[in-house]
């Protein structure tokens, strides 16, 4: 297990490199070859003016004028059919960054939200709201994205405050109840995500829909070696795994850590 969450570790730092500035290699790559002049940080791989964009076809033209928005729209979920939705576990670093450190707190002093309630139709619900909110005349992108409040934390850390000075009120309330209250007190550290990510929510669908093709890989549990002791339901920061039902591939995140905790053996990361 040990060697597992070095391997984790490894890839939240790959996606610290990839998406986020002053580093933000991916960015820096699709606007050099698109010859874009944008500033090359976290914000051109928006996970949510896209999918808000999904109901308004007049936004099309600037997705394809600007293929580094694609990203979120097209390649997670293209990715997440294929093979699951390993973004979320193994290179988001909004999402990785908060299971991480939540490791460093006492369980009695965490909720616990797994298995009480279930996450996908409220993630569901808060896409929905999303998407239909530009023609409520609300606006609800970087203000409320803890991809915003991980790139003022990275750009701190590297002297820029900028940031965390312009963002204020609403952003920092973001900021405080997706990294403390919903990371390091909410038992797994993935409440954001589970509850609030519409990239997540895309990505879960599209994960749900590639479950029932025939070459897809996804965390399945044998239920003729299972003990039922429970490991993986406790453990699975997504909150994604219960006895009634198995695995909900619409919340796996595919972080794999079930399959290492499993005294059993009997979770595996296979084809139907």
């Amino acid at each position: 297990m040990r060697s597992h969450l070095l391997r984790r570790v490894g890839w939240f730092l790959l996606g610290l490199v990839l998406f986020y500035a002053p580093m933000a290699l991916l960015p820096r790559l699709v606007l050099a070859i698109t010859g874009n002049p944008l500033l090359p940080d976290v914000h051109r791989l928006c996970l949510r003016m896209p999918f808000e964009w999904a109901l308004q076809p007049w936004m099309y033209p600037t997705m394809f004028r600007e293929p580094i928005y694609l990203f979120g729209p097209l390649v997670l979920p293209l990715s997440a059919l294929l093979i699951g939705a390993m973004f979320c576990g193994w290179l988001c670093p909004a999402g990785v960054f908060t299971e991480l450190v939540s490791r460093v707190v006492p369980p009695r002093f965490q909720l616990q939200l797994g298995g009480r309630i279930d996450p996908v139709p409220i993630r569901l619900g808060v896409l929905l709201g999303m998407m239909l909110s530009p023609f409520l005349g609300s606006y609800v992108c970087c203000t409320f994205c803890n991809f915003t409040s991980m790139q003022a934390l990275v750009s701190a850390v590297f002297g820029d405050f900028v940031g965390l000075q312009a963002w204020a009120g609403f952003t920092m309330l973001t900021m405080f109840v997706w990294l403390v209250v919903l990371g390091l007190f909410t038992r797994g550290g993935r409440g954001w995500c589970n509850l609030l990510c519409p990239a997540g929510a895309v990505m879960g669908l599209a994960a749900s829909l590639g479950d029932r093709l025939p070459f897809s890989r996804r965390v399945r549990i044998d239920q003729s070696r299972c003990s039922g002791c429970g490991e993986c339901t406790q453990a699975c920061p997504a909150w994604a795994i219960s006895k009634a039902r198995g695995v909900n591939q619409q919340a796996c995140n595919l972080c794999r850590d079930c399959l290492f905790l499993c005294p059993e053996g009997a979770i595996e990361h296979r084809r139907r």
